[in-house]
């Protein structure tokens, strides 16, 4: 089951029309706009817009439900609700990754405008899971240095280590079975 944070505000009303979710996903718009809100209400999805108006009052509401959401959850409960948030708010989404981090909860942040924001010095830098692919061309132990090597947070080497796995583009080592290496084939 997921639960789905829109930040409306922030990704508009044509990123809210195309989100796929589930009969079973649980998704939170937050938005003061009439056109939302009449999506939502098609939709079946859950429409909050009584925050205060100004700067930042969504994100903050946004952080307040979230964080009510996961402590009324146990561990069991925790390991099974995946946390997304859409939204293009840098600030947002690191106090949104920082709350599922402390709970121990799965997180994943789509950012709807993440290729048009990108600079041309960005651009030419791979990301972390490329640079992982590549540093795996020989077996490598998945460790804490080998994540400070690559630069990457605890949270983005997880993220970055799953996609590749579960992509099957890397696997465990035959000879050693700590160390992880490409795949081939």
């Amino acid at each position: 089951m997921r639960m789905i944070f829109v930040d409306a505000e922030n990704v508009g009303l044509k990123e809210l029309q195309s989100l796929k979710a589930s009969v079973v996903d649980k998704v939170f718009v937050f938005s003061k706009s009439d056109a939302i809100k009449h999506c939502c209400d098609r939709s079946l999805y859950y429409y909050l817009s009584d925050y205060p108006n100004g700067q930042n009052q969504a994100d903050f509401y946004i952080i307040a439900h979230q964080s009510r959401l996961l402590c009324m959850l146990d561990k069991k409960q925790l390991g099974s609700v995946n946390f997304e948030l859409y939204s293009n708010d840098a600030s947002l989404i690191s106090a949104f990754e920082s709350q599922c981090s402390q709970f121990g909860a799965i997180s994943r942040v789509v950012r709807t405008k993440e290729k048009m924001m990108v600079s041309p010095k960005q651009a030419k830098r791979p990301s972390p899971e490329e640079r992982i692919y590549e540093a795996l061309k020989t077996p490598t132990a998945l460790d804490p240095n080998f994540q400070k090597k690559m630069g990457l947070s605890k949270q983005a080497f997880s993220r970055a280590i799953h996609d590749l796995f579960t992509s099957n583009r890397i696997q465990r080592s035959k000879k050693a079975k700590k160390k992880w290496v490409q795949c081939h084939g």
